[in-house]
C-alpha cells in the first residue's frame, strides 16, 4: 500500500466498497466522509491509507459474520477522532498548494464571468477578494460537513432546508457585495480586438485541458465557460451587439446568466451519476 498514490487508493476504495453489505456500506461511508473532511490541507495520502485499512478491517469482520457496527461500535467518531489526532500537521507546502488551487479556480471563474460584460475588464482587487473568500468558504464547508456527520439529534426537514438555504445565500451575497462595492482600483481593461482574442484563447485552453486530460468532473464547468464565452463573443460581433443592445437587452441578460448555470447543473448531474455507476 505504501507505493500507492492517493488517487490509486481512492479507486481501490471505490471498488472494494462494493463488497460491503448495505448496512456496512452506510456505516463505512459515514466514516469515509468524516475522515476526508477532517481537513482540506492534510495529506490526502495519509487519509486514504487509514481509510483503506478501516475498509479492509470491516471486510474481514464481514467475512466472519460481524457487522461494522459490532466491530467498531455504534459511535465510531471517538475512534476516528483519536486516529486523526495522529495525523501530521499540514505543511505550508500543502496549505499553499490546495489554497492556491482554490484561488486559481475562483480567479478563473471570476475572469470568465466578465465575458458577458460589454467591456472586458478585470478588477484585480475583486479577483483577490473573491479568491480569499473562496478559500474560506471551502474550508468552512469541509468543517461543517465534518461536524454534521455524526449529529445524533434529528432535525426537521424544513429546518434543514432553511439552514442550507441560508448557508447558500450568504456566500452568494458576499460575492455580490464584493463585486458591487469593491474599490474600482487595479482595473485591467482589455480593448478590442484583444478582448475577443482573449476569450477565444481561454475557451481553447479550457477545452483542450478538460477533454485531453479526460477530467469528467470538469465537464459541467467547461460547458458553463463555453456558453459564457459564446455570449461574450456575440457581444463583440457588430451585428449581434446591435441586436442585443450592447448587452443591455433583457432577453440577452436572462439567457447569458440562466442558460450557463442551468447547463452547468444538468451536465454535472449527468456526469456524476455516470461516475457513480462506473464505480
Amino acid at each position: 500500500m505504501k507505493n500507492n498514490t492517493a488517487q490509486q487508493l481512492v479507486e481501490q476504495n471505490n471498488k472494494a466498497r462494493e463488497q460491503l453489505t448495505p448496512e456496512n456500506k452506510k456505516y463505512y461511508e459515514d466514516v469515509l466522509v468524516y475522515m476526508r473532511t477532517f481537513g482540506i490541507f492534510h495529506e490526502e495520502l495519509d487519509t486514504e491509507r487509514h481509510l483503506m485499512t478501516i475498509l479492509q478491517d470491516i471486510l474481514e469482520a464481514q467475512k466472519h459474520g460481524e457487522s461494522a457496527e459490532e466491530y467498531f461500535g455504534k459511535n465510531p467518531k471517538e475512534i476516528i477522532d483519536q486516529l486523526t489526532k495522529q495525523f501530521e500537521k499540514p505543511s505550508w507546502k500543502s496549505i499553499f498548494k490546495i489554497g492556491g488551487l482554490i484561488f486559481l479556480i475562483s480567479s478563473f471563474y471570476t475572469i470568465c464571468g466578465v465575458f458577458i460584460a460589454p467591456t472586458l475588464q478585470i478588477n484585480v482587487l475583486v479577483l483577490l477578494m473573491n479568491g480569499l473568500l473562496s478559500i474560506a468558504l471551502v474550508y468552512g464547508a469541509f468543517k461543517l460537513l465534518h461536524w454534521s456527520i455524526y449529529i445524533k439529534k434529528q432535525i426537521p426537514k424544513i429546518i434543514k432546508f432553511l439552514f442550507v438555504w441560508i448557508l447558500t445565500m450568504i456566500p452568494i451575497g458576499l460575492f455580490v457585495l464584493i463585486n458591487l462595492y469593491a474599490p474600482k482600483r487595479g482595473i485591467v481593461k482589455i480593448d478590442p480586438p484583444f478582448d475577443w482574442i482573449a476569450i477565444v484563447i481561454i475557451l481553447i485552453l479550457a477545452t483542450v485541458y478538460v477533454l485531453f486530460k479526460k477530467k469528467r468532473e470538469f465537464y459541467g464547468a467547461l460547458v458553463y465557460i463555453v456558453i459564457l464565452g459564446f455570449f461574450g463573443l456575440l457581444l463583440r460581433i457588430p451585428q449581434t451587439n446591435e441586436l442585443f443592445q450592447g448587452g443591455k437587452n433583457p432577453t440577452f441578460l436572462v439567457l447569458a446568466i440562466i442558460l450557463p448555470l442551468a447547463l452547468f447543473g444538468i451536465v454535472n448531474w449527468l456526469v456524476f451519476r455516470k461516475m457513480k455507476d462506473d464505480n
